[in-house]
């Protein structure tokens, strides 16, 4: 068992879905899920055949990744906890109260002291979680294909601040898997990951880093109080239940149409399900499962809930 990090710097904007659902064109989010990044990873080996390799190297996790978090230089951040500790009486001012609560990413300098306040009500430095990894552009466009006239419309992008972007933790059982997914994934940065890639939004280039050694512990920490997703995930029916026992969770909406010229001559929707987002707190790590998502489509449409677990202890 081994782990790897990639940072992900994205040379244009970047447009990805907001998790409520629905129409997001003129809205967007700056994360990538692990789910969505697994379908863009499906989608480039498609080009080339290799998408049942790519299948195969994850359902017998060979392969797992987290979703692509932000980092900000060698600064590394991870999901807020979904964690309920109490009525714990929180030291500072309600102006500090409700950034803590605003915050969505904690820095991995700071992850174990984060935690220990939520047990112990004791104030962490507000400075150190603070964050501005880039912001939110719109622009306007005109479509003109298929119209009888020229019609506005919106688009939303991230652009990310200098030395600011996405990384990806890997975890992988061999080389040659390993050596798979960066070919991939150096292949998917050029093509362009998100939406609107057809007027040059998600492109990147791949760069390889160490690990921080806070960043193995937590990762390999299996015993600790609860085990904290880094990734949107789902077990299979049959190990839901005890997966969520004694559990703090979030739910998020995942569907969307298939990108695929050989699913059917005209768009059709994946099938909607619902997964774990990422910071969950579970009592134990599950291995999850890969669901087809094909709704009278010519070849399967997979959805990827497996991820990578982080160690929580209070």
């Amino acid at each position: 068992m081994a782990y790897s990090l990639y940072k992900l710097e994205f040379s244009t904007g970047l447009h990805i879905g907001v998790d409520s659902g629905g129409a997001s064109l003129d809205d967007g989010r700056m994360t990538i899920h692990s789910d969505t990044l697994f379908s863009a990873l499906c989608c480039e080996c498609a080009k080339n055949g290799s998408v049942k390799r790519l299948y195969d190297l994850f359902a017998g996790n060979l392969l797992t990744i987290s979703d692509a978090l932000p980092y900000h230089k060698d600064e590394f951040y991870l999901p807020k906890p979904v964690l309920f500790i109490g009525n714990v009486k929180r030291e500072g001012n309600s102006q500090q109260k409700k950034m803590f609560k605003a915050i969505e990413y904690i820095t991995l300098s700071v992850f174990t002291e984060y935690v220990e306040s939520l047990s112990s009500g004791g104030e962490i430095e507000s400075e150190s979680l603070k964050y501005d990894f880039g912001r939110l552009i719109v622009d306007t466009r005109v479509a003109l294909k298929g119209a009888s006239q020229p019609t506005p419309y919106n688009v939303a992008y991230w652009r990310f601040n200098e030395d600011s972007g996405l990384y990806i933790i890997v975890h992988y059982e061999d080389e040659t898997a390993l050596s798979f997914l960066e070919d991939t994934l150096s292949a998917l940065g050029l093509s362009g990951i998100g939406g609107k890639q057809s007027v040059g939004l998600g492109k990147f280039s791949l760069h390889k880093c160490n690990l921080p050694s806070k960043l193995i512990d937590i990762l390999e920490d299996t015993g600790a109080d609860y085990q904290m997703l880094l990734g949107t995930a789902l077990p299979p029916d049959h190990e839901l239940s005890t997966a969520l026992d004694n559990g703090w969770y979030g739910v998020v909406r995942r569907g969307g149409f298939v990108r695929s010229e050989t699913y059917s001559q005209t768009p059709l929707k994946k099938r909607t399900m619902y997964m774990l987002t990422p910071g969950s707190c579970l009592k134990s790590r599950f291995e999850g499962g890969i669901f087809d998502l094909a709704d009278g489509g010519a070849h399967p449409v997979w959805r990827c809930g497996k991820t990578l677990f982080a160690g929580v202890r209070l």
